[in-house]
Protein backbone atom coordinates (compact mmCIF):
# COMPACT_ATOMS: atom_id res chain seq x y z
CA UNK A 1 0.00 0.00 0.00
CA UNK A 2 1.57 3.82 -1.20
CA UNK A 3 1.40 5.93 1.63
CA UNK A 4 0.45 9.27 1.48
CA UNK A 5 2.29 11.11 3.90
CA UNK A 6 3.34 14.46 2.55
CA UNK A 7 6.71 15.60 3.72
CA UNK A 8 6.72 19.35 5.34
CA UNK A 9 9.23 21.80 4.25
CA UNK A 10 11.73 22.93 7.41
CA UNK A 11 10.01 26.12 8.38
CA UNK A 12 11.90 28.95 8.83
CA UNK A 13 12.62 30.15 12.36
CA UNK A 14 10.60 32.85 13.32
CA UNK A 15 11.52 35.64 16.16
CA UNK A 16 9.35 38.09 17.98
CA UNK A 17 10.00 41.48 17.43
CA UNK A 18 11.68 42.29 20.80
CA UNK A 19 13.84 39.22 20.20
CA UNK A 20 14.65 40.85 16.82
CA UNK A 21 15.07 44.44 18.18
CA UNK A 22 17.75 43.00 20.86
CA UNK A 23 20.28 41.86 18.34
CA UNK A 24 19.19 44.55 15.67
CA UNK A 25 22.58 45.73 14.95
CA UNK A 26 24.27 42.22 15.05
CA UNK A 27 21.64 40.85 12.56
CA UNK A 28 20.83 43.73 10.33
CA UNK A 29 23.31 46.74 11.23
CA UNK A 30 20.69 49.17 11.98
CA UNK A 31 19.83 50.49 15.22
CA UNK A 32 16.66 49.15 17.01
CA UNK A 33 14.76 52.07 16.07
CA UNK A 34 15.36 51.28 12.72
CA UNK A 35 13.69 48.01 12.83
CA UNK A 36 10.84 49.21 15.05
CA UNK A 37 10.06 51.82 12.27
CA UNK A 38 10.27 48.59 9.83
CA UNK A 39 8.23 46.58 11.57
CA UNK A 40 5.30 49.32 13.11
CA UNK A 41 2.92 48.32 11.00
CA UNK A 42 2.82 44.83 10.69
CA UNK A 43 -0.13 42.67 12.21
CA UNK A 44 1.99 39.55 12.51
CA UNK A 45 3.77 39.03 15.91
CA UNK A 46 6.63 36.93 14.72
CA UNK A 47 9.43 37.05 11.57
CA UNK A 48 12.12 35.36 9.73
CA UNK A 49 15.01 37.20 9.41
CA UNK A 50 14.24 37.17 5.69
CA UNK A 51 10.87 39.10 6.72
CA UNK A 52 12.64 41.49 8.81
CA UNK A 53 15.14 42.58 6.05
CA UNK A 54 12.81 42.79 3.53
CA UNK A 55 10.75 44.85 5.60
CA UNK A 56 14.14 47.30 6.86
CA UNK A 57 14.60 48.00 3.01
CA UNK A 58 11.31 48.87 1.96
CA UNK A 59 11.24 50.92 5.07
CA UNK A 60 14.56 52.93 4.04
CA UNK A 61 13.79 52.80 0.74
CA UNK A 62 10.17 54.70 1.57
CA UNK A 63 10.30 58.37 0.77
CA UNK A 64 9.50 60.84 3.79
CA UNK A 65 6.04 62.82 3.69
CA UNK A 66 6.71 66.31 4.03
Amino acid sequence: MASSVKKNKQATPQYTRAELMNHAEALFAVKAEVLYGALYEAAQETFSIEEAKERINQFMKAKVKG
